[in-house]
């Protein structure tokens, strides 16, 4: 049965698990860089072979520590490729193609396969038994040939991985230098825990005290992390130093270490960037005008500079736009500059292009300077000859309104008491069509036409026309029969005037409740013209002497179209026409019939 301290042997295994974890979890939080991506996937395929270690430990027998032991192959021999890729990526090495990747993870997945079919060959394990002198047991095995050969493969690439680390070792800032060395350290310690249990060393009475190990590591790296800000430049670098982007970019820090480019910078200068890593951009720019290093180096972090240079070469002279910002600190590192980013856009087309341009907007505005000059004058003729067309067609405006209320006083005259009816309808009209909002242009429209609105009278008898007296039913169909032939007289005309004059003509006795004739249309289905003429004609009729009755009260009238709003008349007109009766009163007055009556 367990005890107590048996349990708390347990504690270094748990918290190894746990720390690798907590890294995971946070590089796992950074996934705009793949590098941080495959540091993170080595952590988490380090907690899970703790874990399964754990496992391990706590099981019973010799054949559950068996299968425990054998869950963790695929773990401990995945980490190795991954840890190359990792390596590969932090040195700016070329990625390894999936063929590539497929074949140096052969052997691995042989040994895999190996481990968990051994009950079929005894290839691997030899000897299993289990070491009961130490808490929990032990699980002890010999290794076979083919385990050297797989564990020797598996720290060779480890081992080449680290070399590729430490030969992209950055002679750089003093801060830099610090967690890399932090970071390769703690991989030499995992390393070396591996290799101490290949070799049988035992600590403890134990043989694998690699989670020990690979704490020590795992804390190594995690000061990195918080005490010198591992990755922190990464994501803020790698968001700018999109490899998308087909313009050269480098970050350098406030010395001038070049820190991170992309690859367009590389194939710039045609020098591989593991040999650019550490040193100083103006060394390795040495080549260039002295106007690039003066940008690049006389810079104050809180400015953004942009500059053109010309740089010769074998093809020919390039001409580079150097752009160089800061990149800061947040919070109360806001002043603090992180790094330098500078830009090297190529430019030379777009120079030429626009030295082509500006000698083709040079030609081009000469041209058009002569153009403007000839369309000056094509201007001053056309406006006199616009002049005298407005003049002459101001004639004929007013001719035809001459001509209209002739002809409308023609038709009214037939009636001697209504001679100046059509005048007044047109003075209230342009009362109504102002209040009611409508455009200068409108006003005149409806005013000039309104005179024409009883012009189908011309086909109505005198006898009908000047009946002292009811109309019969025959003779109001044929007085109802005005409408329809003023449309037909001026429907036919293209001129505004006529046309509007024609539809006033033929509607200006429905009714808004649609009672009236000769359609019977309802409400704004009338046209707002013909709802005009219709409340004026109505009011001079009611305010006039005719041969049939006599002039009302003006109060009399207010009444009566009080009730027939929205019955015979637009509800909107009358308000207005109530709200300008004193209006309506001076037209009468200015115009007043010659019969004794008025």
């Amino acid at each position: 049965m367990p005890t107590l301290t048996d349990f708390l042997f347990l504690v270094p295994y748990i918290a190894s698990g746990l720390l690798s974890l907590s890294l995971a979890v946070i590089a796992g939080r950074r996934r705009d860089s793949i590098l941080i991506r495959f540091f993170s996937i080595i952590l988490w395929l380090e907690f899970a072979w703790t874990t399964l270690l754990v496992f391990e430990l706590l099981a019973p027998t010799l054949g559950s520590k068996l299968f425990w032991d054998a869950l963790q192959t695929p773990a401990t021999m995945a980490a190795p490729v991954v840890f190359l890729l990792f390596a590969r990526r932090a040195g700016d090495y070329p990625d390894l193609s999936a063929g590539q990747i497929t074949l140096l993870s052969v052997p691995l997945l042989v040994y895999i396969v190996a481990c968990f079919t051994n009950p079929l060959h005894a290839l691997v394990r030899l000897a299993p038994a289990l070491d009961t002198s130490v808490p929990f047991g032990e699980l002890v095995y010999d290794f076979s040939l083919f385990e050297y050969f797989i564990f020797a493969y598996a720290l060779g690439i480890l081992w080449y991985s680290i070399l590729i680390l430490l030969r992209s070792y950055p002679p750089g800032a003093a801060s830099t230098r610090r967690k890399y060395d932090l970071v390769i350290l703690g991989f030499i310690l995992q390393i070396a825990g591996v290799v101490l249990v290949v070799l049988d060393i035992r600590f403890f009475g134990r043989r694998n005290n690699t989670p020990i190990w690979f704490a020590l590591g795992n804390l190594l790296i995690l000061v990195a992390f918080f005490r010198f800000n591992l990755f922190s430049l990464i994501p803020i670098a790698r968001r700018v130093l999109v490899e998308s982007l087909g313009d050269p970019i480098v970050t350098y820090d406030s010395e001038g270490y070049l820190l991170d480019s992309n690859r367009a910078f590389a194939q710039l200068l045609d020098i591989p960037y593991r040999r650019m890593r550490g040193r100083k951009l103006l060394e390795i720019l040495s080549g260039w005008p002295e106007t690039a290093t003066v940008l690049l180096e006389d810079f104050d972090h809180s400015q953004r500079k942009e500059q053109d240079i010309s740089v010769p070469g074998d093809q020919g002279e390039r001409i580079y736009r150097i752009t160089v910002t800061s990149v800061s600190g947040v919070g109360e590192e806001a002043e603090t500059e992180l790094c330098r980013v500078a830009m090297f856009r190529d430019i030379t087309e777009l120079a030429t292009v626009e030295k082509q341009l500006q000698a083709w907007n040079n030609e081009l505005e000469g041209r058009i300077e002569a153009r403007i000059r000839d369309l000056e004058q094509e201007v001053s003729r056309r406006k006199a000859a616009e002049e005298g067309l407005q003049r002459v067609g101001s004639k004929i405006v007013k001719s035809q309104q001459e001509i209209l209320v002739t002809l409308s006083e023609v038709v009214e005259n037939r009636s001697p008491e209504t001679a100046n009816h059509v005048l007044r309808v047109g003075e209230y009209s342009r009362i109504l069509a102002t209040a009611r909002g409508l455009s200068e242009d409108g006003i005149s429209l409806i005013v000039d036409a309104a005179p024409l609105h009883d012009v189908g009278k011309i086909a109505v008898p005198d006898s009908i026309l000047n009946k002292n007296g009811p109309l019969t039913e025959q003779e109001m169909f044929i007085m109802k029969r005005h409408t329809i032939v003023g449309y037909r007289i001026l429907g036919s005309s293209e001129r505004s005037i006529i046309r509007a004059a024609a539809i006033i003509a033929l509607e200006h006795h429905e009714r808004w409740n649609g009672e009236g004739y000769p359609a019977g249309k309802v409400g704004e289905a009338i046209s707002l013209s013909g709802r005009i003429v219709c409340v004026c004609d109505v009011f001079d009729a009611l305010a006039t002497a005719r041969c049939y009755k006599k002039p009302w009260e003006i109060s009399r009238i207010i009444d009566f179209f009080a009730n027939e709003s929205g019955k015979m008349f637009d509800p909107s007109l009358v308000k207005i026409l109530l709200e300008n009766i004193d209006r309506f009163k001076e037209v009468a007055v200015r115009f007043p019939d010659s019969t004794p009556d008025s």
